[in-house]
């Protein structure tokens, strides 16, 4: 009768769990205190991870850390660290994109994503605010060749390599010091880039965001980004999650913040940032989420700032279908 009972309890605690609002924060584990990517003097944002071979590679900013965050407007580049394992510690290998004078990424090279679409690796990345471009290869070590002009007019690129090979883009537009959810499509990715709907927003409720990072699982488009205002979990740039069935109307998954400032390790300490921005989830080819990166930027006493990028496990999660 004991053993009935604590079946039935199990049974119970399993079909609460399944019945909870899941974000991707019930899967998350905590922080790998010794990996990531770090390299001194160099403030590290933006993370971006692709495997290709038995290599993980990652694409992010950097910048000399004696220019303080704000130095990415002027100093920041496209590095490429790699690792054995997805959680690292990843290694710089090269400078892969720098700024241009005389073309639309004469600014800065900022904010990578990587993807694979065919036989071509596309890295998608912005110059100035509302500035998106791309540069591709054959390798992922290159060389590269760069858009001449801009492919779309919003920044934070979140693309998404359907299995027809369109592309679809998810990103923020700022308009008036507003910033907005906007979507680009292309049949391919060097094709003509259009606005996927006229819909001024494609959050709801005139949730505000930075940062997104998507992906393709249960037949919807899923984002997590930064809560810009706190509008949808109420904490300025804690995380929130959105999910869509046509990448047009997006609805809230829950007000519960993916993640916070405070990174938990795996070693039992723990760690709260001034901030940690830049989500990227990588997802394997069975659509579940292993690994989580967010950039983390701590300040010293004498105004001093160091950042880099730290990484969470993720237990294989799977959003749940939304309605």
């Amino acid at each position: 009768m004991r053993k009935i009972t604590t079946i039935a309890a199990l049974l119970i605690c399993l079909v609460f769990s399944q019945a909870k609002a899941q974000t991707l924060k019930d899967a998350m584990q905590p922080a790998v205190k010794n990996g990531g990517f770090k390299m001194e003097g160099y403030i590290l944002w933006c993370p971006s991870v692709i495997k290709v071979g038995d290599t993980y590679h990652m694409f992010a900013s950097r910048w000399p850390d004696k220019y303080g965050l704000g130095g990415w407007t002027t100093y920041s580049e496209i590095v490429r660290a790699t690792s054995k394992s997805l959680y690292g510690p990843y290694e710089f290998q090269e400078v892969v994109i720098q700024k241009r004078p005389d073309f639309w990424d004469n600014d800065r090279a900022h904010n990578p994503k990587i993807v694979k679409a065919g036989d071509t690796y596309v890295l998608y990345y912005i110059s100035s605010a509302n500035e998106t471009g791309y540069a591709y290869s054959k390798s992922i070590t290159g060389p590269w060749t760069r858009t001449d002009k801009l492919a779309m007019p919003f920044s934070n690129p979140a693309p998404l390599v359907k299995k027809d090979g369109s592309v679809y883009v998810f990103g923020r537009k700022s308009v008036d010091n507003i910033r907005i959810a906007q979507a680009y499509q292309a049949p391919t990715f060097n094709g003509n880039y259009t606005q996927v709907s006229n819909q001024y927003n494609l959050l709801p409720d005139k949730n505000q965001l930075e940062d997104p990072t998507i992906w393709w699982a249960k037949n919807q488009y899923n984002v997590i980004l930064s809560d810009f205002r706190g509008d949808a979990t109420g904490t300025g740039k804690n995380g929130a999650q959105y999910a869509s069935k046509d990448g047009i109307n997006y609805i809230l998954v829950s007000k519960e913040s993916v993640y916070t400032k405070t990174v938990k390790y795996d070693d039992g300490t723990e760690q709260t940032f001034r901030r940690r921005e830049r989500p990227f989830v990588y997802v394997n080819e069975k659509e579940q989420v292993t690994a989580f990166f967010t950039s983390c930027l701590t300040q010293a006493k004498d105004g001093s700032e160091k950042s880099w990028i730290e990484v969470n496990p993720v237990n294989k999660y799977v959003p749940k279908e939304i309605k």
